[in-house]
């Protein structure tokens, strides 16, 4: 998707990077890092994405410079510089398989530590658990025995735990590793210093009532088994993502120009170069076909299963499936430049911005660990000094252990990006790129739909259908002098006039100085002559005589009129006709039965205006005609919780001004780079599809934070008050954070 120029947004376009962050276990992690990014001179706005491990920073200017990208005065380099002062790695390379493939071999580590603490960890567990029922485990030796076992799973299975609860404190930090790191290793030094305390003394610690090795080492493997169910099923929220950055084709056969074949990696194509695709082979490029006809299954751009017929001349795109045929494409850009390719990197972005419903959680999480730490050391300061006898050590070291691990933030880190990256998987592909994850809330919240006409409910292929000259004029004329002014321009109008002349056989010269009013017309210059084409009214505030005596205007209530005028007098008349989408009705159904209200803004006249709402479902009050794109914006903006649908120039400011705009992909650059969302599907009902997934979400997301705050909110004061045992808060702990994950993948499924 081009971004609008610097002329079109009146500075210049920020630089927005995704890069992976490794080393963050919470949301904690994700808001310090946010913060020291945040600082880095030059930098616009960062947000981190705990469910993705991912930063995204939008830069103020950009440039390269060998690996680090120079913005202002801020460089990769230094984002990096901030990401490691705040205890992180941020990963700079540029090669997902290598990361994928590193990403393979830690989770491979942390399932083997995962596998021999656990193999360690069950006679630990019946040694401490017997109670001197089973005497083979009672006694010294069994007390001894559980030291033993309980050391290399504190040491060896939770080293990544205890280094990374290191590094936050060089960075005078903390977050759950921090949590956790205090809990295991508190349980395991107060165990063995009752136990070596007894043996000194010449007597055994209570077998094993008073020692809580297996409390430290099933935390241990609880937090690292959580930690890898946690991968795994963000891994399949991810799958969505991965599917379609699958689709690219590695490997092209380019075609030099004596028709003979070579491979060439799809990074190194470049426009204008022509590839062969082969039957049942999925095209790599955007571009032409130049030879050849097939059938394509377009499926992964509009969702509908059904291939379709292409043949020379025709636009495909990477990613579809050759169906049958053998075809030669001209390439329209690089690979990074497909439509796929900015799908993928829309997609991606969005899953590493956040919704607002996110900031709130990750407030919470930024104060949630220094909290934690101040309950914990209350609740053993509170029993070593008010318990039994004065002095209850076990019970205060059990209420220290257990408020540390089980309040671990992972569930309130995960209840929201979690949510959102499976939900925008989704939507891509239906079809529906949401380019941020505010997107969600605002299309979840809408109450209110207004679309456009011309090219957003209709086809947007206008035909001229009459031609009415004026008095002292004739049919060919007219057509002559609008086909010459709009030759240059892409206004569907402009192109139906244009394809009429042609059709005719009139001689069409390019018009000079031509200039484009949006929402009201164009003029410039033909052969001497001063021409403008538009609305009646816009020419008449030119100083255009109306009074040229032309008949049956309207009569045809459905089509729309635009009017010629050359050298101060009104030359006539030309009436254009589009027919509505085949869908536009249907569309309307469902935005309604979600509860929509659905309204047209067009710049076209009334009457073309209410005959369209009429046909598709629109209520007559709610079709507004002859809006000026200032005039469209201010209705979109005076309108609380209000969606805007269009693909025009003149829909820009609109598309700004709406929460949220949707855009359609067939639209102008302009218009794309306006809005939250962006229709690649040609098929409208998937606007109705995206809102009934957006609520949902909101949905999901709601339950998930509800769940983490109330796991919290019910546990802490349990594990304070010596309830809960360790090794409970850590299979609780572990068990939210999956229960979060797990709840985030029903939005997967229809």
């Amino acid at each position: 998707m081009s971004a609008p120029s610097a002329a079109d947004s009146g500075a210049a376009a920020p630089r927005v990077r995704v890069l992976p962050v490794e080393g963050m276990h919470c949301a904690a992690c994700a808001s310090k890092v946010e913060s020291a990014v945040a600082r880095v001179n030059g930098v616009r706005s960062a947000s981190v994405s705990f469910a993705t491990r991912k930063l995204r920073v939008e830069f103020d200017m950009a440039g390269e410079k060998g690996q680090a990208t120079v913005v202002g005065q801020a460089t990769l380099a230094a984002v990096a510089e901030a990401v490691r002062g705040a205890g992180f790695l941020l990963d700079l390379s540029r090669d997902p398989k290598a990361r994928e493939e590193r990403e393979r071999t830690l989770e491979s580590l942390l399932r083997r530590r995962v596998q021999i603490g656990a193999v360690l960890s069950v006679p630990l567990v019946a040694i401490a658990m017997s109670h001197g029922a089973i005497p083979a485990l009672d006694g010294p030796a069994a007390d001894w025995l559980q030291l033993i076992l309980a050391c290399p799973v504190l040491v060896w299975c939770g080293w990544p735990i205890h280094r990374a609860a290191l590094e936050r404190a060089r960075a005078l930090s903390c977050d759950m590793n921090t949590l956790v790191s205090l809990g295991t290793i508190s349980a395991f030094a107060s165990s063995a210093w009752t136990l070596i305390e007894g043996s000194v003394a010449g007597h055994s610690p209570g077998h094993g009532h008073e020692l809580s090795f297996e409390a430290s080492a099933v935390i241990i493997v609880f937090v690292q088994l959580g930690r890898l169910l946690e991968s795994r099923a963000t891994r399949r929220a991810g799958e969505e993502l991965r599917g379609l950055a699958s689709l690219a084709v590695p490997v092209v056969r380019v075609l030099d120009g004596d028709g003979t074949e070579r491979p060439v990696a799809a990074e190194d194509v470049s426009a204008g170069m022509k590839v062969r695709v082969l039957p049942g082979e999925r095209i790599p490029v955007d571009g032409t076909i130049r030879a050849g006809a097939s059938e394509i299954d377009e499926s992964m751009l509009t969702g509908e299963p059904m291939p379709r017929a292409r043949g020379a001349g025709e636009v495909v795109h990477a990613g579809t499936m050759n169906i049958v045929g053998v075809l030669e494409i001209e390439a329209a850009c690089a690979a990074d430049a497909t439509l796929l390719a900015r799908i993928v990197g829309l997609v991606d972005e969005a899953q590493a911005t956040k919704a607002a419903i996110a900031r709130a959680a990750d407030r919470i999480a930024a104060i949630f660990v220094p909290i934690v730490l101040g309950v914990a050391a209350s609740s053993w300061l509170a029993w070593t000094l008010l318990g039994e006898s004065g002095a209850d050590t076990g019970r205060a070291t059990r209420a220290l252990v257990s408020v540390l691990v089980v309040a671990c933030p992972c569930a309130l880190g995960l209840a929201t990006p979690v949510a959102v990256m499976v939900a925008s998987g989704r939507a891509a592909r239906m079809g529906v790129l949401l380019r941020r994850a505010s997107a969600f809330e605002l299309l979840a919240a809408a109450r209110e739909i207004v679309l456009d006409k011309t090219g957003t409910l209709t086809v947007g292929a206008p035909r001229v259908v009459r031609i009415l000259p004026a008095q002292s004029s004739d049919e060919r004329a007219v057509l002559e002098a609008a086909a010459c002014v709009e030759l240059g321009s892409e206004h569907p109008i402009a192109r139906g006039i244009v394809a009429e002349a042609r059709a005719r056989g009139v001689a069409i010269r390019a018009a000079q100085s031509t200039q484009v009013v949006p929402g009201r017309g164009i003029r410039g210059s033909s052969d001497g002559s001063a021409v403008g084409v538009g609305r009646l009214d816009w020419l008449t505030e030119s100083g255009i005589d109306g009074s040229g005596g032309i008949g049956g205007i309207g009569q045809d209530g459905g089509a729309t009129t635009v009017w010629v005028a050359q050298d101060g007098r009104l030359l006539g008349a030309i009436e254009l006709a589009d027919e509505p989408r085949a869908d536009a009705a249907r569309a309307v159904e469902a935005m309604r039965a979600l509860g929509l209200r659905v309204a047209i803004a067009s710049g076209d006249a009334a009457s073309p205006v209410r005959a369209l709402a009429s046909r598709v479902g629109i209520e007559a009050a709610d079709a507004h005609a002859a809006m000026t794109p200032a005039e469209k914006a201010d209705f979109v903006a005076s309108r609380p919780r209000c969606a805007f649908v269009g693909d025009g120039l003149n829909d820009a400011a609109a598309l700004a001004a709406a929460r949220p705009g949707v855009a359609i992909a067939s639209g102008t650059d302009l218009a794309k780079s306006s809005a939250d969302i962006l229709l690649v599907a040609p098929d409208l009902t998937r606007i109705a599809d995206a809102i009934a997934l957006s609520r949902r979400t909101l949905a999901v997301i709601r339950q998930n934070l509800a769940w983490a705050f109330g796991y919290n909110a019910v546990l802490i004061p349990l594990a304070a008050l010596a309830v809960l045992p360790p090794v409970a808060a850590s299979a609780a702990m572990a068990l939210s954070s999956v229960s979060v994950v797990a709840n985030s993948l029903r939005l997967r499924r229809g």
